[in-house]
């Protein structure tokens, strides 16, 4: 999920892997803040625009030795977060930021995509994102109009969900069912879409629909699962969140962001991503504001349906 990268040490010493195998600055003098935000930007970049908290937290340690201050070495989410929002200030102008969002599978399957790093299990990631105003504004940084009306096209499709199989060892069932402590509900729901419905768009050929498929799949835009279904991933849908919302998709009860994994009351239709209903559960109740059992009347919501 994180790559290694290359650093440019500010003194014009060359750079040498460290036992992890990412590259860090050697040099004989101090770095300063400023350098430390510049290389995890670097770093976070290099990951094409998105990292999860733990990860860009160790290379935080690394670089935090090579600082004279001992109050720059502490290494801990407040410290990571403080230079995030110095980088952000940055940023602004050129209409970009770096947000944290909590990612639906909870942190417990995210963890367990994730290199072992010794820190805490959470869902957070970090996300290099577009602020600009429309959603066409967005993808034109990156892509062509003609690329970009395929996309619409696309995520138009994965704005609806669609019932899919109780596949009962798919990750998100598996952790949510653990939470609830009972055996599986009989009803799921997926935004993800069979990738042969994406090859009957009419205005290109099969090879260049691909081609661009793979090129969204790398970017993290979307993501394709071992059965050939797709979705959005996780920088989609934080850099398309008020679109996609406005298009239909439920946010989550708890944190209010969009909840295109977790669960759902069959009721009312609210929603919870899996740590937040983990968290209503255990902190708030175990009924929905509309009356019925979150226990027992509800629906896993699923992204890709590949099993553990």
């Amino acid at each position: 999920m994180t790559e290694d990268i290359e650093f440019t040490d500010p003194n014009g010493n060359t750079a040498q892997p460290s036992e992890s195998g990412t590259v860090i600055p050697e040099t004989d003098r101090s770095i300063t803040d400023h350098d430390i935000a510049r290389y995890l930007l670097q770093y976070l970049l290099d990951c094409r625009g998105i990292c999860h908290e733990n990860m860009l937290l160790v290379v935080l340690g690394k670089l935090q030795k090579y600082t004279q201050d001992p109050t720059s070495q502490v290494c801990s989410t407040d410290k990571l977060v403080e230079i995030i929002k110095g980088i952000n200030v940055k940023l602004n102008p050129l209409g970009y930021k770096i947000s944290s969002v909590g990612h639906g599978m909870g942190k417990n399957n995210v963890s367990s995509m994730l290199k072992d790093t010794g820190l805490p299990s959470n869902n957070r990631f970090y996300v290099y994102v577009n602020t600009v105003t429309s959603e066409e504004s967005k993808l034109a940084t990156r892509f062509s109009t003609r690329e970009i009306e395929f996309i619409k096209w696309c995520v138009e499709k994965m704005c609806v969900s669609r019932d899919c199989e109780v596949i009962i060892d798919c990750p998100i069932i598996t952790e949510v069912d653990r939470i609830r402590n009972d055996v599986s509900w009989n009803k799921c729901i997926t935004y993800s879409v069979e990738s042969s419905e994406f090859f009957q768009y009419k205005d290109w050929s099969p090879i260049e629909i691909e081609s661009l498929l793979f090129k969204l799949c790398g970017l993290k835009w979307f993501a394709k699962d071992e059965n050939g279904r797709i979705s959005m991933d996780l920088r989609c849908s934080v850099e398309l969140e008020e679109y996609l919302i406005a298009n239909g998709i439920s946010t989550c009860e708890n944190c209010h962001r969009l909840a295109l994994q977790g669960t759902r009351c069959t009721s009312c239709s609210r929603s919870w991503h899996v740590d937040c209903y983990q968290h209503r559960i255990t902190h708030i109740g175990k009924y929905c504001p509309c009356g019925e059992s979150i226990l027992q009347n509800g629906m896993y919501i699923v992204c890709l349906l590949y099993t553990s």
